[in-house]
């Protein structure tokens, strides 16, 4: 995949954000690239989805390392500055066409409440909006019980253990997608799926994706909700 048409839109809007009661730091980018059709071209044409192998309820397919390239070439020194990282201390990066199509009745239980993609301070999580479904989009909540916007590493083992005796008896958990505020978590931040929209965050950050009881789970990477899934993992 070239990179001559992953660059960065002369119109791209990037807000540095925080959230939350830990003011946990986002960096959203609107119109971020200048050709973001030839993505999804791309994806409509080699079409090799397939269930994923992580709790994401959905399909998945790999895109070029160039992807990652060019968010950092695009996005390098606002990300350096939102996040407090060096990204000569990249140690993984992967990017994945994703597109959400797993119905409600069939949830796992985690995938019923926000979770988090990555433990510390060293993983981010970086989403880019293919389709335009304002209806849909992600969400970003605090734990209530135990003041939690994030998850890392020290918290982890509290975290779950904590779970297990609140969702004790898990037939009494919801059996959706969070979309709002429960008896556990309170939304405290939400953005809607734009397209061509960029979101970056922490990937200890607990969220969920938006998908409200009309949403079609679409697999068709043309009329459903692609989106792209990255993270990078940088070394200490």
């Amino acid at each position: 995949m070239s990179r001559s048409f992953l660059l960065l839109n002369p119109n791209a809007n990037i807000s540095n954000i925080t959230f939350g009661v830990e003011k946990q730091p986002l960096l959203k980018v609107d119109s971020y690239l200048t050709d973001p059709q030839v993505l999804i071209d791309f994806a409509i044409n080699k079409n090799q989805f397939s269930p994923s192998n992580s709790f994401y309820p959905g399909i998945r397919m790999p895109l070029p390392i160039s992807y990652i390239q060019a968010l950092i070439h695009n996005l390098g020194a606002d990300i350096e500055a939102t996040f407090g990282v060096d990204l000569k201390k990249i140690k993984t990066a992967v990017a994945t066409f994703s597109i959400i199509t797993t119905p409600a009745e069939n949830l796992e239980f985690f995938q019923t409440i926000p979770h988090f993609d990555g433990l510390g301070e060293n993983k981010l999580a970086i989403l880019h909006y293919l389709s335009d479904m304002p209806d849909t989009g992600t969400c970003f909540y605090h734990h209530k019980a135990l003041g939690y916007d994030y998850v890392d590493d020290s918290r982890y083992q509290g975290y779950l253990d904590y779970l297990d005796e609140q969702f004790k008896d898990r037939n009494q958990a919801s059996d959706t997608y969070i979309c709002d505020d429960s008896a556990e978590f309170e939304k405290i931040a939400s953005y809607q799926c734009v397209f061509n929209r960029l979101l970056i965050y922490k990937a200890s950050s607990l969220h969920s994706g938006l998908i409200t009881s009309d949403y079609n789970f679409d697999p068709n990477p043309k009329t459903g909700r692609l989106t792209i899934a990255s993270f990078i993992e940088f070394n200490p």
